[in-house]
């Protein structure tokens, strides 16, 4: 009994330190009209801190309290500029994660439109952008030291 108490305990552990929030489509439909106050109170309850070395006056960026799988930080951020609709941009190594969310866009009818090759952190990216009316999905893929799934939504 003990022994397996042990064991059960040490696997909780070592979950829950690996155990970060990834942002569903729901939620990332709803945080680029949140205003900034409202956006930093819902990210960090969800175990992101600000980052104010790596934010500005536009752009805010926050990252995961605790590593991903990977060992690396999740990264979120809120750019906007005065007089605009916020972006919002979710960095993974959760491949999973990013498996999933291309196919919640189908369903929820969120239509690809086209693929676009960018630099990211000085690494090609492979993007695929959706739509559906005014609100717009990019997905990238880019290596840097990991592989990297990001997300940026916007109206």
């Amino acid at each position: 009994m003990r022994k397996a108490l042990l064991t059960f305990s040490v696997l909780f552990i070592a979950a829950a330190s690996y155990a970060q929030y990834t942002f569903p489509l729901s939620d990332l439909q709803k945080l680029p009209n949140k205003n900034a106050s409202d956006f930093e109170t819902f990210v960090m309850e969800k175990d992101y801190s600000f980052q104010s070395k790596m934010s500005s006056q536009i752009m805010k960026v926050y990252t995961s309290d605790k590593p991903g799988a990977s060992g690396k930080q999740y990264v979120i951020s809120r750019y906007q500029v005065p007089n605009a609709m916020a972006k919002v941009t979710f960095t993974t190594t959760d491949k999973k994660y990013y498996l999933e969310l291309k196919s919640k866009l189908a369903a929820a009818g969120i239509k690809y439109v086209n693929e676009e090759n960018k630099t990211i952190e000085g690494a090609q990216a492979a993007c695929f952008n959706y739509a559906s009316g005014g609100f717009k999905v990019s997905l990238c893929t880019y290596t840097t030291d990991v592989m990297w799934y990001k997300v940026e939504v916007h109206f």
